[in-house]
Order: C-alpha cells, then structure tokens, then sequence
C-alpha cells in the first residue's frame, strides 16, 4: 500500500508542485507525494513550469488544476510550505523570491525527507 506526502502551500500552484515532483523523482519504496492549495489558485503556476524545465524533475510535474488540502484523503504526511496547516510538519523557506534558489532549497527539502522516509512503509 502507498503512503502519501502532501505538500501544501498557499495556492497548491508553486511551491508544492516543485516540491513534489523533486519527491516524487527520488521517492522512497512505498511513497509518492501530491500537492494542494490552502486556497487553491487557478491553474499550475508558470514560474514552477519554467524552473522545472530541463531538470530530471521536469516530467514529474503535476500539471492539473490545485486542488483544496481536503481533495487529497489521508495523507501519511503532510508538509506546510510558508504556511500553516494544523498537524502538518511546517518548512519556512529562506528563499522567498521565486527563482532557481527557491527551486534548490525545495529540491534540497524534498530529497531529505525521502531519505528520512527509506524503510519505513
């Protein structure tokens, strides 16, 4: 059975869609990550298009409509990115503009947690 990581960030369009296409290249045996909006926008964002363009991450991303934190039942994890959802593990990035440092730091996170999660099913 696979477990779910759930990225969240605010409009579920950036920031967790980098996130969990990054986890989702590297994803432990039994894992697989998703993402969602606090208030989800209306559409992938373009800044997450571009700065996945031309990475081993590029064909992982998820590009359907955000969906509400609630469309994603169950999740064995979740991670609140620049935001706060109750219960969730909370990641602060350093970087806040939107750029191929951002892209890193989130790639950096991803990597770490799915190094966190290898055994554990």
């Amino acid at each position: 059975m696979e477990r779910t990581v759930l990225f969240v960030c605010p409009h579920g369009a950036g920031k967790s869609r980098m996130a969990a296409a990054f986890f989702n290249r590297v994803a432990p045996v039994g894992w697989r990550a998703t993402s969602a909006g606090q208030e989800p926008g209306a559409a992938v964002s373009p800044h997450a298009v571009r700065l996945l363009g031309g990475t081993d991450a590029e064909a992982l991303l998820d590009r359907d409509p955000p969906r509400p934190i609630a469309g994603v039942p169950g999740p064995a994890r979740t991670v609140a990115i620049d935001c706060d959802v109750p219960g969730a593990d909370r990641w602060e990035l350093r970087h806040r503009e939107v750029g191929e440092a951002m892209r890193d730091e989130l790639r950096a996170g991803a990597e770490a947690l799915a190094r966190e999660l290898e055994g554990t099913r």
